[in-house]
């Protein structure tokens, strides 16, 4: 190759080479050539990625973006954890010394034969649940069931100071108890104003539950959702009907009754009372007493110092086709009225023995369960209108609910 040919390729090689990296510095996000006219290069960098330039500027003060790291915190701070934060100060671990019946066969034995005297044995024992504050100066509501028989009740909060509490009253009705702590200043939750609760809808269930074999005052938290309303559950160990309650999947075990289930607005909408379980813990299917309910509980007991239960003195019975001569054709929408006592509430409406009551406060009587359930939630004072029906003759009345005798 001569001379003059090796010069010429060295020439054209660096020309190549001067258009190749022309072209590569021509296409970067920060190319002078880019920047919109009249504005300087740096400008341009900063306007058209604040946030990388931001996350530039603060990488030596804090390590991270502040973009990804406010991202972040408002993921975990959603409604759930704002939900926990407003009502679980209000939450309460209570302890409780009860005294119990005890059995003794050998003994009972003996007496049955006469041979000693009859006599009542009884044990102390200590069991465990939880309450919410319900206002600043030391009302606190929690299950009946955790406060029967007690002897002593401690209720700590959540910041692990104690009070000895009073138990103001008791509702087996409902199985709902009121206590009452010398307190001022205290956290307070917020009881839902209406049952608006939509099925699906996320459940907070907050509670101490197995008390202090945690070794913690804070209270546990689980979540699931509402699975039913409206619930009628008939207990069969103790007899006791539950109706209207709320059903929900969030994990509910041994020390939560009384503990509140909360809505994702912060707001109690029920009062966690018992669970369906073989084992005793939680299968997922757990129940509540409506706030609504709660909250007539809680001013009663605060304008009266008790709780006045509503009595209709009436005796209802399942309508069926045997209790008519001609049973073709007859409508089995009601309830039959079985007894009456005479001047009680629904003896005084006029109702009597053997008459059909077709509908309560507006609503056809489908089952039994219907009826009970209208005069379950009703106070004293309360006026319930009805349609009954007699001799095939309807007519309407209204009854003044009193306290029970």
């Amino acid at each position: 190759m001569s001379a003059r040919s090796a010069w010429v390729g060295a020439v054209l090689g660096l020309l190549v080479g001067a258009a190749l990296g022309g072209i590569i510095l021509a296409t970067r996000a920060d190319s002078p050539w880019l920047r919109p006219a009249g504005e300087e290069a740096g400008n341009v960098a900063t306007q058209a990625t604040p946030r990388v330039a931001n996350a530039v500027d603060s990488l030596a003060a804090d390590g991270e973006t502040p973009a990804a790291g406010e991202t972040l915190q408002r993921e975990r701070s959603n409604a759930i954890v704002l939900a926990t934060r407003q009502v679980a100060p209000a939450v309460v671990s209570i302890n409780v010394i009860q005294q119990q019946s005890v059995r003794n066969p050998s003994i009972e034995f003996y007496e049955n034969l006469g041979l000693i005297p009859h006599r009542d044995y009884y044990r102390n024992v200590a069991s465990m649940g939880s309450g919410l504050i319900v206002t600043e100066d030391g009302l606190i509501v929690t299950n009946q069931h955790v406060v029967e028989g007690a002897l002593q009740i401690i209720v700590t909060l959540s910041d692990g100071s104690q009070y000895q509490a009073v138990l103001l009253d008791a509702v087996d009705r409902h199985d709902l108890a009121v206590l009452k702590i010398e307190a001022r200043g205290l956290p307070v939750a917020r009881l839902a104003d209406e049952d608006d609760l939509v099925i699906g809808e996320w459940a907070i269930a907050i509670g101490s539950p197995y008390g202090y074999l945690l070794a913690d005052t804070q209270p546990t938290v689980t979540v699931g959702v509402i699975s039913a309303l409206n619930r009628d559950i008939k207990m069969q160990q103790d007899a006791r009907a539950y109706l209207g309650m709320i059903q929900t999947d969030a994990a509910i075990n041994p020390g939560n009754s009384g503990g509140p289930l909360v809505n994702t607005a912060g707001e109690v909408v029920g009062i966690n009372t018992f669970i369906f379980s073989g084992s005793g813990g939680s299968v997922g299917i757990g129940f509540a007493v409506p706030a609504a309910r709660v909250a007539r509980v809680i001013e009663e007991i605060k304008l009266y110092g008790r709780y006045r239960e509503a009595s209709m003195g009436l005796q209802l019975v399942k309508l069926a086709p045997r209790y008519f001569r001609n049973p073709e054709g007859v409508d089995l929408v009601g309830a039959l009225v079985y007894g009456v006592q005479p001047g009680s509430p629904a003896w005084k409406a006029g109702l009597r023995p053997y008459d059909i009551l077709r509908e309560v406060a507006g609503v056809k009587l489908a089952d039994l369960d219907t009826a009970y359930r209208l005069f379950y939630d009703s106070n004293v004072g309360d006026v319930v209108p009805f349609l009954a029906e007699r001799n095939g003759t309807p007519w309407t009345g209204e009854i003044l609910l009193e306290e029970a005798p």
